[in-house]
């Protein structure tokens, strides 16, 4: 009876600390499923009555480069307090960060090296042609702060938020909300 119990800590404890990663980084239920490659229901399950294969624990583990620290993962990953990891749902406002230069329902965009940096596009001529989603896609695959930011000038929090989980990638989805999270404090 006392293992059962320590069992049920267990999952309990893993529960909550999955959930507030996935609160801590700014994603809902589904986003956060796709993110880690497991089907919604599947993880909806696992955050409210803790039932989840080990395989598929695994998956979230290996998404959130937890895999080797899984005693820390389970005593509360790196934030100081827990106050702050508790939070309930982040505020369902409307985004406010700033209005996009490149409307959401335009398709394509014409490159401006003298905006956009000469490295990334060397071999291309100022006025080429790009597809939205690609051209995205391209800035993404060689990303840093400064692309980042020009992304999000451009393009929108909202448009730019589908092409960073499809990302997988938990650096580039931590920096593009710390850096919604600064311009939503400045709007």
């Amino acid at each position: 009876m006392l293992a059962s119990l320590k069992i049920d800590e267990l999952l309990q404890q893993t529960k909550k600390s999955v959930r507030n990663e996935r609160i801590a980084l700014g994603l809902t239920q589904k986003e956060f499923a796709s993110f880690v490659g497991l089907k919604y229901a599947t993880y909806r399950v696992f955050e409210q009555e803790g039932k989840i294969s080990l395989e598929n624990y695994l998956y979230i583990l290996s998404a959130l480069n937890k895999s080797i620290e899984y005693k820390r993962f389970l005593d509360g990953f790196e934030f100081e307090n827990d106050k702050e990891r508790a939070r309930v749902e982040q505020d369902k406002k409307p985004s406010i960060v700033l209005k996009p230069i490149v409307s959401p329902s335009q398709k394509q965009i014409t490159l401006d090296k003298g905006i956009f940096g000469n490295e990334l596009f060397y071999s291309v001529k100022n006025g080429h042609v790009y597809e939205v989603s690609t051209f995205i896609s391209i800035v993404l695959a060689n990303y840093n702060d400064e692309r980042l930011m020009l992304l999000l000038r451009y393009f929108g929090a909202d448009r730019l938020k589908p092409h960073i989980l499809k990302a997988k990638n938990k650096d580039l989805l931590q920096r593009f909300n710390k850096h919604v999270a600064y311009l939503k404090k400045k709007a």
